[in-house]
């Protein structure tokens, strides 16, 4: 029977120039992290955690 490796990794046949650079995925983690990230540095300014009891 035959064995077929897999643990051996193939390089993709893309050089450096058509590597795509923007990648909407990418875009659309980075836009999200930076909206929760505002709105909770607006929602701590508006209410500071120290003023809760």
């Amino acid at each position: 029977m035959d064995m077929v490796k897999t643990d051996i990794r193939v390089e993709p046949d893309i050089s450096e120039d058509e590597a795509p650079r923007f990648n909407t995925r990418r875009l659309v983690r980075w836009v999200a992290i930076l909206t929760i990230g505002i709105l909770a540095v607006l929602a701590i300014w508006q209410e500071p955690l120290y003023a809760w009891p």
